[in-house]
């Protein structure tokens, strides 16, 4: 499948939810780097030249040491053991208003690791030259996970939001070489594209939905509705997670992403099927759900990357109108926007509908 880099940034942007700088930090309609990685070197160099105009955030981090003076905290013991005072000089503790913040910090090494990445374009590798000489102030750090989770972002610096998931994204996929003697930037995988496939979509409805008219996007968990149970099964009957749940006064949708390599596969007699398995599991969702007010005839929704051909598989049973169809992720975003739209609001069901179209020269990556 092959999936075009403006769609595949597009759809980390929302499920990282960050939405309001996509726009902002790269015109991916006139990108002319082919790869993921060139994407990601643009969108950091474009958004850490807007914060370096805006002035680079800084924090008051804690400071020791032997000063002319007093400033901050005395710290009695070792100014009196190395007898400082007759020298009016203390050992004290105090903070300082540096660049050295956290974010800050994962942005060079960040930057550190792109320059030192053969594949990288030339165009991209000039930004980020540039922009690693306006960071010298910044001490770089080792990265690792741990630097991540730390972040606590405010009101004041909530623009670093976009460009610390790239940062993530990056050494996350930043893995050692084959040929050995240093690391180097590895694309998707299938797996991590059926991960941000769901998130794309649960954040896409989050976003999108019009909450004036009463749309609820949530993706719970629910248990099985049991007349009895013994403390055995209590304790191993799974709990139902679904992916998105859909719900208006008067309409509810249970929808469930389905990202596979190929999502019809031959049956014994060579014909293309669907997986009974992903129905018996949206089916099992509609009925242990029907019991809840307002999803006693809830729709069910099994939503494919299209990957050889289009489908879209309507059918009613036991009171529930049941779809299978695919969503084409090759291509123009405004056109995905519309099928998925299509999907829970009846006026847009006349619109684009999900079928192929000519590749046309869109730059792409191959999962």
């Amino acid at each position: 499948m092959e999936i075009p880099i403006a769609n595949i940034y597009y759809l980390l942007c929302y499920a990282w939810e960050a939405l309001e700088e996509k726009d902002t930090l790269a015109d991916v309609g006139a990108l002319d780097s082919t790869d993921l990685l060139g994407l990601f070197a643009r969108v950091l160099t474009n958004g850490t030249r807007r914060l370096l105009r805006r002035g680079l955030d800084r924090g008051y981090l804690p400071c020791e040491g032997e000063i002319a003076g007093v400033r901050g905290k005395l710290l009695t013991t070792p100014t009196l053991r190395r007898d400082l005072l007759r020298r009016a000089r203390a050992v004290c503790a105090w903070d300082e208003l540096e660049y050295d913040t956290l974010p800050n910090r994962i942005l060079k090494s960040t930057f550190q690791r792109l320059r030192d990445e053969a594949t990288l374009d030339e165009r991209s590798r000039a930004g980020v030259h540039d922009v690693l000489r306006w960071l010298a102030p910044v001490q770089p750090l080792d990265l690792h996970a741990r630097h991540f989770r730390r972040v606590q972002l405010h009101r004041n610096n909530r623009i670093y939001a976009l460009l610390l998931h790239v940062c993530e994204f990056i050494h996350e996929h930043w893995l050692p070489s084959e040929q050995g003697g240093g690391r180097r930037f590895r694309d998707f995988v299938r797996e991590r594209l059926s991960a941000l496939f769901e998130k794309f979509v649960f954040e896409f409805y989050r976003h999108e939905l019009p909450a004036k008219e009463g749309w609820k996007v949530s993706a719970p968990t629910f248990g099985w509705q049991v007349t009895e149970a013994n403390a055995d099964a209590d304790a191993l009957l799974p709990r139902m997670a679904t992916d998105v749940c859909l719900a208006r006064p008067g309409r509810a949708i249970i929808l469930d992403t389905k990202f596979y390599t190929e999502a019809l596969k031959a049956n014994a007699y060579g014909s293309a099927k669907l997986s009974a398995a992903n129905f018996y599991q949206l089916f099992t969702y509609l009925r242990q759900r029907a019991h809840m007010p307002g999803w006693e005839q809830a729709e069910g929704v099994l939503l494919y990357p299209r990957t050889l051909r289009d489908f879209d598989a309507k059918f009613t049973t036991q009171g529930h109108r049941v779809r299978a169809l695919t969503l084409d992720l090759s291509r123009p975003w405004q056109d995905i926007h519309a099928a998925l739209l299509s999907i829970a609001l009846p006026a847009s069901t006349e619109g684009p509908t999900v079928s192929p179209m000519s590749r046309g020269s869109s730059q792409r990556m191959r999962s």
